[in-house]
């Protein structure tokens, strides 16, 4: 007879290729904002000259900011999770931390395409989303 099956080795496997799936879904939303940030940004978005669909620019409008913090929330748990279990699977710290460290990247690659600008309309005296050269 077959030694009896690991329970304790099938859910680690089935929380490792769950966390990997959610830290995927992490890094479509980081490559969706960063998207969205560049939209943001570009003055022709915003006008009929773009050609971009009203529902687009609604969609960019509402779902930046909520998108960009709970990216970031979520993030921040699953990096807790990743950095708690270290110890059980080293291979497995690595290639997440890995692809959590790339989430992370473009969340801020996010952030700062979103707030340079800003940054520098305030320093030289403009409104906050002016689009001037």
């Amino acid at each position: 007879m077959g030694a009896p099956p690991n329970k304790t080795n099938d859910q680690t496997i089935l929380l490792g290729v769950g966390l990997m799936f959610v830290t995927l879904v992490a890094f479509a939303i980081g490559m969706l904002l960063v998207w969205f940030a560049i939209l943001r940004e570009d003055q022709v978005f915003w006008t009929n000259m773009g050609g971009y669909p009203i529902w687009l620019r609604d969609l960019v409008r509402l779902t930046y900011l909520p998108l960009f913090v709970g990216t970031g929330l979520g993030l921040s748990v699953l990096s807790m999770i990743c950095f708690s279990k270290l110890f059980r699977s080293l291979r497995f710290f690595i290639v997440e931390s890995l692809v959590l460290l790339t989430c992370w990247g473009l969340l801020a690659t996010s952030g700062y395409i979103a707030l340079g600008n800003n940054v520098t309309n305030f320093i030289d005296g403009r409104d906050l989303h002016d689009h001037r050269k």
